[in-house]
């Protein structure tokens, strides 16, 4: 067995008890020092330094308690999981609120212990990446590249934002780096040595949401063989980031509007409620406003979150940046494949200057790997971009008359007369039908209503008809 990373201190004053778990543990590979009593451990701890404190409640002298309030005191990095036998839950529920990750009862479990365990260096880690990130900035937020005007006031809002406690909505297309601008608010805080806590509300369904990010108790539902501890609660004291949050569903909006407004929450499963300091911080893609009137998102939840919103312009809005973009890709990518490569032909730049980014950011990112991944010498070469960049051009501009004089054109006019041009077509394909034109394009029927409106597009009958 490989030897498994952690430093376990157990604190009991059962003696068997102590030595047969340090047995178990170590088994397990892990370095484990036990003391007999809370006042021994802290002398230990003046000299010693470990990753998971197991912690008895009812100990003579100091007992568990007394031990953490002393422990919490000297502001250690250690995570103290209580343990007790006596089914003390009212102990145990006041031991977290002292501070203690959480509880188990005795005889433990070998394996609860470990996720606990795994959990705490998962949280230790990410709490070094972003002191790590914040070291790195010299002058500029985190990984955010970009020197256009845009770019350089939304620099400004986020300097004016970051000391401050409110909430804070981030909007923008997917790939445009909401996360990115998330995590500079945050490395820029009196928050920053806290921790930063990333939760996708598009990715986990929601039976699982709830659990995500409350938390729960052992038993509290089928599987749930063991509590854990949800994103609020790790993010007690920092950030939490709530990334595509017009994905949350209904009853959970309902729960998150408790938090904001009274600052707690219960565990599923759980009566007993936790306070919490969080500074949220959501994003999305979608528009709001447009959900508000369809009646999936909460009203009240959205001025709540909204306090301040910073908008993030797509990356066809601010291609001065182009170049800067992708020296910063080349420049992290040689490193990662072990490449030496310094710059594009004039073809490919051009092909790169050309095309419209529906993917934004991350789609530039991502086309700059694949293009490194395949170039044998030191420049990337048309051959090396994907060849749906130079078809798409092609299409665009040799697709209809009506686009001959886009170059011509103010950018403005230009959008416009293709939105008009691509919706007409949408609709032609569907007959009409609003509603099925809407699902096709990924726009939400009164979007698409507001723009049959404002571009005059085929008047009344395609406003009216539904699904």
């Amino acid at each position: 067995m490989g030897k498994r990373k952690g430093r376990i201190l157990m604190i009991d004053d059962e003696q068997d008890l102590l030595d047969l778990s340090a047995i178990l543990l170590r088994r397990e590979g892990l370095e484990v020092a036990t003391c007999a009593g809370g006042k021994a451990a802290l002398s230990l701890l003046n000299n010693e330094e470990f990753d998971l404190i197991l912690l008895d409640l009812r100990m003579p002298g100091l007992d568990g308690l007394g031990f953490l309030e002393l422990f919490k005191k000297q502001q250690r990095r250690e995570e103290v999981v209580i343990l007790t036998a006596y089914a003390d839950v009212e102990s145990a529920v006041k031991a977290v609120k002292l501070g203690a990750y959480g509880y188990l009862s005795k005889p433990f479990d070998t394996g609860e212990v470990l996720a606990h365990l795994d959990r705490i260096l998962e949280l230790r880690a990410l709490r070094a990446e972003n002191e790590a990130l914040r070291r790195e900035q010299r002058g500029e937020f985190s990984s955010l590249v970009g020197r256009s005007e845009s770019m350089r006031q939304l620099y400004q809002l986020i300097e004016d934002v970051a000391p401050t406690p409110v909430t804070v909505l981030i909007r923008g297309e997917s790939g445009t780096g909401k996360e990115l601008v998330a995590n500079a608010i945050h490395s820029t805080s009196d928050r920053a040595s806290k921790p930063f806590v990333r939760c996708n509300c598009a990715a986990l369904s929601p039976g699982v949401m709830e659990s995500e990010l409350f938390g729960h108790v052992k038993g509290a539902f089928t599987g749930a063989v063991r509590g854990r501890v949800g994103r609020f609660a790790e993010a007690d004291g920092g950030s939490l980031f709530l990334d595509e949050i017009g994905d949350l569903e209904t009853n959970m909006q309902i729960r998150l509007l408790r938090v904001l407004q009274e600052g707690e929450f219960e565990p599923v499963g759980s009566t007993q409620t936790r306070k919490v300091d969080v500074r949220l911080i959501t994003a999305t893609h979608q528009d709001l406003e447009a959900l508000i009137d369809e009646g999936t998102f909460r009203e009240d939840l959205y001025y709540r979150i909204n306090a301040l919103t910073l908008e993030i312009p797509p990356l066809r809005e601010r291609m001065s940046d182009l170049l800067l973009l992708c020296a910063f890709f080349i420049n992290r990518y040689n490193g990662v494949l072990g490449k030496h490569i310094e710059g594009f032909t004039s073809e490919a730049l051009q092909c790169l200057e050309e095309y419209n980014w529906p993917g934004n950011v991350r789609e530039l990112e991502n086309a700059i790997m694949r293009a490194m991944t395949v170039a044998k010498g030191d420049e990337i070469k048309l051959e090396h971009l994907p060849p749906s960049f130079a078809d798409g051009m092609e299409q665009v501009y040799g697709d209809e008359d009506a686009y001959y004089d886009i170059p011509q054109q103010l950018f403005h006019e230009a959008r416009e007369q293709f939105e008009r041009i691509f919706l007409r077509r949408a609709l032609e394909r569907t007959n009409g039908n609003v509603s099925q034109t809407a699902a096709a394009i990924k726009l939400t029927r009164r979007n698409l209503q507001r723009k049959i409106k404002q571009y005059e597009i085929g008047g009344k009958q395609f406003v009216d008809k539904e699904a």
